[in-house]
């Protein structure tokens, strides 16, 4: 400690006007520097964020690396972008290719197998105990629990002339709910090596990303709740549910029969989605409500008919009517029990289909070249729209800050993450946002070239938001959402106490591109810090003009 000890009746978090009378005096060493000291220089070299293998780098490669200069990103190849992606996601266990999970399949060019399910076995993992589900409710699953599903099956072999059966195999599913404990999740992987008495294939799902071969197993009857299992004992087989005290809501999702599930979200109107399907359950008698949004394919309305007939099983009491209910139309009893109308980014209005799939790309550039990686859905299925393809943990629960682009056809949204603060509440600075700001940059210029290349008749207006201030028009495009207050929050303090209003302001890709690559600001302007400023450059953002005024300025200062 150099200087005086400050008196207890001083506050030691005082902003002073001058420099203080005490300052901490650190010591480090090289390659082991604080945070505190590596966020003051706007070019410090990032090694650590790239995972290495042991003996792929000597010392002096490891050293050269420290000090080698910020590399100049380059735009992706935007071709390699509109390139057809796997048309779907094929399961292979055992060096055999099963596809789905069922149908049949060229194995040679004139042999056939056959995928067919013997049993199916489901265990609730609590405590470190696992109690078996009997059949009948083995599609009913709580998001803040885990399990363990046993799938037997076996194969049939058709050469052409003879069908043969192979012999039974099995494999272990388990799967965590995203409201699921970290021991639980523990428990639960343990769990599945216990019950796995004969060695099979051990295969981990985790909620809202289950591949198509686990949801067929469950035969389009999934139901994932997000509310609590009423049997507190853990005993899953002493009944069905009672009818709701309060409305709930459920999301259909899935692109083939087989692979309907249906998804709890919060009962109101707020919840709705043009492109989609939901099913409404009533408290009281379990009246059940049908919703079709205006925009919904034809198979998603099927497949919610189906549904809303299905959940009735789900339910004690006397059966109820499915009353089937089309956007716009909806009687008064349905919005009074969704506690009115809200917002939720209604087409009914729109000329188009809406008939697409969405895509999302993330951009990254930890390995020092500009990528960019497409999150593809699990149960997307070849020839047909999947109108909800990803969910909102895809983007926050992506290494922030993310540069995510959200493709909806008409629109394009670049959607940006966060930093995160210290435990202090301090803001990044440095070369983290520098690096970001580059990122940001090199997204723009590959998303024009991306939007270029669809080479239709007007191109889409493409909008740059901020993570917890997302318009409605972006939130419609995923099933659920949360409202991030948190992550609101943050970047208000991050903007120095600039509130937003959500969905921010409506700014273009193009004005955003222009405020990001601006060289000549005034004196004024650089002391906000404005983003995509190297701040060890700053004089060069001056023109000649002012420079000459600010140098002749600070002669006078010393001279005086």
């Amino acid at each position: 400690m150099i200087g005086s000890v400050p008196k207890k009746t001083e506050s030691l978090c005082a902003l002073p006007a001058s420099r203080p009378t005490w300052a901490m005096n650190i010591t480090t060493i090289q390659g082991k520097e604080p945070i505190s000291l590596r966020e003051k220089f706007s070019d410090w070299p990032e090694p650590g964020r790239i995972i290495k293998m042991k003996g792929h780098a000597t010392d002096d490669q490891e050293k050269q690396n420290q000090v080698a200069p910020v590399l100049q990103l380059k735009p992706y190849d935007a071709n390699l972008m509109h390139q057809t992606q796997s048309p779907e996601e094929v399961l292979k266990l055992e060096h055999t290719v099963l596809g789905r999970g069922r149908g049949t399949f060229k194995k040679y060019e004139s042999e056939e197998i056959t995928v067919l399910t013997d049993n199916v076995k489901v265990w609730l993992v609590h405590e470190y105990k696992n109690y078996e589900i009997f059949p009948e409710y083995h599609h009913m699953l709580y998001s803040n629990e885990g399990y363990v599903v046993r799938w037997e099956y076996h194969l049939e072999e058709f050469d052409g002339f003879v069908r043969k059966n192979k012999a039974k195999r099995c494999a272990y599913y388990f799967w965590q709910g995203t409201e699921c404990e970290i021991n639980m999740k523990g428990a639960t992987a343990l769990m599945t090596v216990e019950l796995d008495k004969e060695k099979g294939p051990q295969i981990r799902v985790t909620q809202n990303r289950e591949p198509p071969s686990f949801l067929n197993l469950f035969k389009g009857k999934m139901v994932v709740r997000t509310d609590k299992r009423p049997l507190l004992d853990r005993d899953p087989n002493l009944g069905r549910r009672s009818y709701p005290l309060e409305v709930e809501m459920f999301i259909v999702r899935g692109e083939c029969e087989e692979e309907v599930h249906l998804h709890q979200v919060a009962a109101s109107t707020a919840s709705l989605r043009s492109r989609a399907c939901f099913v409404v359950v009533a408290p009281g008698n379990g009246e059940v409500f049908v919703w079709v949004g205006a925009k919904a394919t034809s198979h998603s309305r099927q497949f919610a008919i189906t549904a809303g007939n299905n959940i009735l099983d789900n339910y004690n009491g006397a059966v109820a009517s499915v009353t089937k209910v089309e956007e716009q139309c909806e009687p008064a009893r349905f919005i009074m029990l969704l506690g009115g109308r809200e917002d939720y980014g209604s087409l009914v209005g729109s000329d188009e289909s809406h008939h697409y799939t969405p895509r999302m790309f993330i951009f990254t550039s930890t390995s020092g070249v500009f990528k960019a990686d497409e999150v593809l859905c699990p149960h997307r299925v070849p020839n047909r729209d999947t109108q909800y393809p990803f969910i909102q943990s895809d983007l926050y629960d992506a290494n922030q800050p993310a540069l995510i682009l959200v493709d909806a056809k008409y629109q394009l949204w670049l959607w940006q993450g966060w930093f995160e603060s210290s435990s202090e509440g301090e803001r990044t600075t440095g070369s983290s946002r520098q690096h970001f700001a580059q990122n940001k940059k090199v997204a723009m210029e590959t998303i024009n070239e991306y939007v270029e290349l669809m080479m239709l008749a007007e191109n889409p207006k493409v909008y740059p938001i901020e993570a917890g201030n997302e318009p409605t028009e972006f939130i419609a495009l995923f099933p659920f959402w949360t409202d991030r207050e948190d992550i609101k929050q943050q970047f208000t303090r991050d903007q120095g106490g600039i509130h937003k209003t959500k969905g921010g302001r409506r700014t273009s890709i193009n004005t955003a591109y222009r405020l990001l690559t601006r060289t000549e600001y005034t004196l004024e302007e650089l002391k906000q810090k404005p983003e995509g400023v190297d701040p060890s450059k700053l004089e060069e953002y001056l023109s000649e003009e002012k420079r000459k005024k600010y140098r002749l300025r600070l002669c006078v200062d010393t001279t005086a």
